[in-house]
């Protein structure tokens, strides 16, 4: 007989400092920036021996490769919802995938839409498809939660860590 997994809760508040600090980690490892990081990278390098030119598309490398690019994107688009982005978020996670109520809005994220779930010291990245990308952050569980979401993530999808 199949036993069914518990439901797993969570409750959040997020800030725009910390969705401005977790930009570049979201978006470091894309196509986008890779593909377009070695293409810089490569004009900076063909560029040579001109210095302006070369440093140029050096540092447009080095914001493509690392993510940084993403940060004034981010927070021309976070500051206009403020009030949103800032209010508690209720996480459910059960076999069928995760549940966020924040406000009056509500957002599932079934399991069989989430690439990959990127695990780091504090927060978990749920990648999910058609670039959307969900900041959980680990101090929404209590310490039996956390090892049953973890659980539950590594039996459901790829579950990565750093």
């Amino acid at each position: 007989m199949e036993t069914e997994t518990p439901h797993i809760t969570g409750s959040y508040q997020t800030s725009i400092r910390e969705y401005m600090s977790h930009a570049p980690a979201l978006n470091r490892g894309t196509k986008f920036s890779i593909g377009f990081g070695v293409l810089a990278l490569a004009l900076a390098v063909l560029s040579l021996p001109y210095v302006v030119p070369f440093a140029v598309e050096l540092a447009l490398a080095i914001a493509l490769l690392s993510g940084y690019y993403a940060v004034p994107f981010t927070w021309l688009s976070l500051r206009s919802r403020r009030e949103q982005v800032e209010q508690t978020v209720e996480m459910f996670a059960d076999d069928d995938g995760l549940h966020f109520i924040q406000g009056v809005r509500e957002v599932d994220a079934p399991w069989e839409e989430i690439n990959r779930l990127r695990e780091n010291r504090d927060c978990f990245f749920v990648m999910a498809h058609h670039s959307r990308v969900y900041i959980l952050p680990k101090r929404a569980f209590d310490s039996t939660g956390l090892e049953a979401f973890r659980q539950l993530a590594a039996s459901r999808t790829r579950l990565e860590r750093g």
